[in-house]
């Protein structure tokens, strides 16, 4: 029955989305192009609007018919929903990235004292010992991750069909690591349904992109790849799967951050100096640089698999072929 329910899933998110291109296209819904941009005519920005809420309500409908829902996801989807609303305006009126931030330490914050079961009182001073000290400091390291990873997902989704490889990677190797038993079995099925939404999303995403998934899409899709993430690590203490899988994402966006950071730009300000987007503006098409993407990703998807039997060469060699990718990004001639 819950597969049938995600098979549904597929076609209903499919269909809205074909049909609701015309319709946002003749809203304020556009994404005008700008100088950093890297299409050249306004497409929609708005697919999250429809991708997030059904995944979102499937899910729970999935989950309390398997009677596998807990307060910890109806939590996170709660704050996912904040995230959400947020994006939603942030896509209509510019919001200050530093308010935006600040909303995402909240929602982060708030779902891991609930995912652990702290209290705030927790944290007085006088009562640390070197366990409760421990216990901070993976709190905060799971601030801090869960928060990048959002961003990762916001900054990263700058081209036809890119966000779509990466989250139908993440929930492949997600489902993988459920089916061998080495995480809950409420991932299983919230992986099917994030493979799903992302099969119906490339349809309209792949190159040339008919509508783009906005804010609205990319923030609270990272703040789900986050949940996933910090959630195993701390209940399953299992973490280079998915470090591997989002090694593209993780080390285009940081590389990139820390080069700014040498040139004391503004770490604010939206900018076009990804990797990727450097291979476009030397005149490759999305198409030619997103097969590459691809074929990075697979391979990082088998490396993943292998690093549950060998974590350290596994990662070792994923950051190296990543590494390598960007160098080849960086040093192509222009076309």
């Amino acid at each position: 029955m819950s597969l049938l329910i995600i098979i549904t899933f597929y076609f209903v998110t499919s269909i809205l989305l074909k049909n609701s291109i015309d319709f946002f296209s003749n809203s304020s819904f556009l994404d005008y192009p700008t100088n950093r941009s890297n299409h050249k005519v306004p497409k929609p920005k708005c697919a999250g609007l429809i991708l997030i809420p059904l995944i979102i309500i499937t899910t729970l409908f999935v989950f309390f018919y398997e009677q596998i829902v807990n307060s910890i996801w109806i939590a996170t989807f709660g704050f996912c929903s904040i995230l959400f609303m947020l994006s939603f305006l942030d896509d209509l009126k510019s919001i200050d990235s530093k308010i935006r931030l600040g909303f995402q330490f909240f929602c982060v914050i708030s779902s891991l004292l609930i995912l652990n079961e702290i209290q705030l009182s927790d944290f007085k001073l006088p009562t640390i010992d070197v366990y409760l000290l421990k216990n901070i400091i993976i709190f905060f390291s799971s601030v801090l991750i869960w928060v990048w990873i959002i961003n990762l997902f916001n900054f990263m989704d700058g081209m036809d069909g890119i966000t779509v490889v990466q989250l139908s990677s993440f929930a492949m190797i997600t489902n993988i690591l459920a089916i061998l038993g080495l995480i809950e079995i409420n991932f299983l099925f919230f992986s099917l349904i994030i493979l799903a939404a992302s099969i119906a999303f490339y349809a309209v995403n792949k190159p040339p992109a008919k509508i783009f998934l906005g804010d609205v899409g990319s923030i609270p899709f990272g703040f789900l790849v986050g949940f996933v993430i910090v959630y195993n690590l701390q209940k399953s203490e299992l973490i280079v799967p998915f470090l591997i899988i989002i090694m593209y994402y993780l080390l285009d966006s940081s590389i990139t951050l820390f080069l700014r950071m040498l040139k004391r730009e503004n770490i604010f300000q939206a900018h076009s100096n990804h990797f990727y987007q450097k291979l476009i503006r030397k005149g490759y098409s999305h198409q030619f640089v997103l097969n590459r993407i691809i074929i990075l990703n697979f391979t990082l998807l088998v490396l993943s698999i292998t690093s549950v039997y060998w974590p350290l060469i596994s990662l070792l060699i994923s950051f190296l072929i990543t590494i390598f990718f960007l160098y080849f990004c960086e040093s192509r001639n222009p076309k």
